[in-house]
């Protein structure tokens, strides 16, 4: 009968225990399923309204033992509470979109856990406090197998007069307590041992029995002892082994009253009882069987709605609840995939619109570089039949300066035009063109070598025009004014580093004078550099004297 009692416990207890992890894991994936809808209502439907996110949040709060609360920058707005929930939960230290189980009770009885989530919505933040019994329907289930299992050992009490315990204990128990009686150690808040509520005794009564016998006991013994100073018969039946605690089955009863009832013929009747509670057992667990079983199908469904597989389906029927909630669940599979659908045709159609706007932009942006292309060609030819009618020769020199510097903005207008990226332009290019344009202008100077070091870079408009200024008066003073008998070399150098970019431009020439000092320079180039690199590039200039000139200028990317 003990072997037999311990196996119809060994079944329930596996039974719940898988049935409690699906229970926990169906109620968690609708709980996210409800809020995802909630971010696809807030995301499509423009109707969706804060009344309705809080209707929604009631529900919520409602079908399940959670506790809700919606903060906005750190405030609660809306806070819904939960009497299985009383208490307070730090969730800055778990992270988003997981579910974090929190249990802090020191009790060996069975107890809710807690279970945390927190997500955004929009600009705010949804925390949910839940217990581990998310809806009272497993609670209720697991209060009817109890009473059907408390009236099976009501039955056997009958035949033994015995007493009948399953009680968890704690298996790191302090070691002053293995040598003492159940009834005899103390028990704050349960935390050494918890009589199951199934028991037909609340408090148990073990005598020589001591806590290191129980504990003992691998798989089932019988054990004489003797209760009150009268022999006792005690079967003890481990069930499960925990980490900190041991399910056990316990049976006493006195040795004469034992043997003067066993004969007794209730025990004809006994077998009969036994197989119709476990043949009950049996029948309700192929129940719940299958509803497990749509439970994982729904649970997969979900799985694979998330991997993107949007046209997947649970295809559960049925007028129980889990068929209703199959079918339900399916009807907002499809809405939402529609809604996607919708949402993507939306989406289609305005980049369309927003790349024929971009398209029609950069029409409008390259007709404009063109036009001031043009319209600084005109002022360079202006200046060129000005020079003509002019015969001094400072004049002419200024003139030719001018030119010079409308025509680097010219070409880097025209770059823009000719290229495809309105928005950059590749230096390296833009610099060759220049340098061939410098020298064509100064062909007495044709004996000077321009070496170009320049990295594949694409700088914007500005910082292009402004390199391409400094670069233009640094080498037509090198090809007027740096060398004797128009021979030598100028080095142009661009790089760029993680932080900055460095345009080096250095000569073989004469030099400027020792102990210089730009304040007392009356050279309108280097102070129109010195400008230029510190106010319109934000960097500085640095100048070195060795065997010529060398210009150094660092400039943010």
């Amino acid at each position: 009968m003990v072997l037999l009692t311990k196996s119809q416990i060994k079944l329930l207890v596996d039974y719940f225990k898988e049935y409690s992890i699906l229970e926990k894991n169906q109620s968690k994936n609708e709980i996210i399923t409800k809020i995802d809808k909630i971010k696809t209502s807030i995301l499509l439907n423009q109707k969706y309204r804060k009344e309705d996110l809080e209707n929604d949040l009631k529900k919520m709060n409602k079908k399940f033992n959670c506790e809700i609360n919606l903060l906005e920058n750190n405030k609660s707005i809306l806070k819904l509470q939960n009497n299985k929930v009383n208490k307070t939960f730090d969730f800055e230290k778990i992270s988003k979109n997981n579910w974090h189980n929190i249990d802090d009770s020191i009790t060996q009885c069975p107890h809710p856990t807690y279970h945390l989530f927190k997500t955004k919505i929009k600009n705010q933040e949804l925390q949910l406090s839940c217990s581990s019994y998310f809806n009272n329907g497993y609670k209720n289930i697991e209060e009817n197998v109890k009473k059907i299992i408390q009236e099976g050992f009501s039955l056997s009490e009958n035949i033994h007069k015995g007493k009948i315990y399953l009680m968890w204990i704690n298996n790191k128990i302090d070691g002053n307590n293995l040598n003492k009686s159940l009834d005899t150690i103390e028990n704050v808040n349960n935390e050494n041992f918890c009589v199951s509520k199934i028991s037909n005794y609340r408090l148990p009564k073990s005598g020589e029995l001591t806590v290191g016998d129980i504990l003992e006991v691998n798989d089932t013994k019988n054990i004489k002892h003797k209760i009150d100073g009268k022999n006792t018969l005690t079967w003890i039946s481990k069930i499960e082994e925990k980490e900190n605690s041991n399910f056990v089955f316990v049976l006493s009863a006195l040795e004469n009253d034992f043997k003067n009832d066993i004969n007794s013929p209730i025990i004809k009747v006994l077998p009969i009882s036994i197989l119709a509670l476990v043949l009950s057992i049996l029948f309700g667990y192929f129940i719940f069987k299958k509803w497990i079983k749509d439970i994982e199908k729904l649970s997969n469904t979900a799985k694979q709605v998330c991997l993107g597989k949007l046209n997947f389906r649970s295809n559960i029927k049925g007028n129980d609840d889990i068929g209703i909630l199959g079918i339900a669940f399916d009807s907002m599979l499809d809405k939402i995939e529609d809604n996607i659908k919708t949402l993507d045709t939306r989406v289609e159609d305005r980049t369309i619109e927003l790349t024929n706007s971009l398209k029609t932009k950069e029409l409008l942006l390259k007709e404009i570089h063109h036009r001031v292309k043009n319209n600084l060609a005109l002022t360079i030819n202006f200046i060129k039949l000005q020079k003509f009618k002019i015969k001094d020769k400072n004049i002419i020199d200024a003139l030719s300066n001018i030119e010079n510097r409308v025509y680097t903005m010219a070409l880097l207008h025209t770059k823009l035009y000719e290229s495809k990226n309105l928005d950059s332009i590749d230096f390296n290019t833009y610099i060759n063109q220049l340098i061939n344009d410098i020298k064509s202008t100064f062909e007495e100077n044709l004996e000077v070598i321009i070496l170009l070091d320049i990295d594949e870079i694409f700088l914007d408009v500005d910082q292009a025009m402004y390199c391409g200024l400094i670069i233009n008066e640094c080498v037509v003073n090198a090809l007027k004014y740096a060398f004797i008998k128009n021979k030598g070399r100028v080095e142009i150098i661009f790089k760029k580093t993680n932080i900055e970019y460095i345009l080096e431009i250095k000569d073989n020439g004469k030099g400027l004078k020792k102990n210089f000092k730009f304040e007392q320079l009356n050279s309108l180039g280097l102070n129109l550099v010195k400008s230029i690199a510190n106010i319109q590039l934000n960097g500085n200039l640095e100048i070195k004297q060795n065997l010529g000139t060398h210009l150094i200028i660092r400039f943010p990317l």
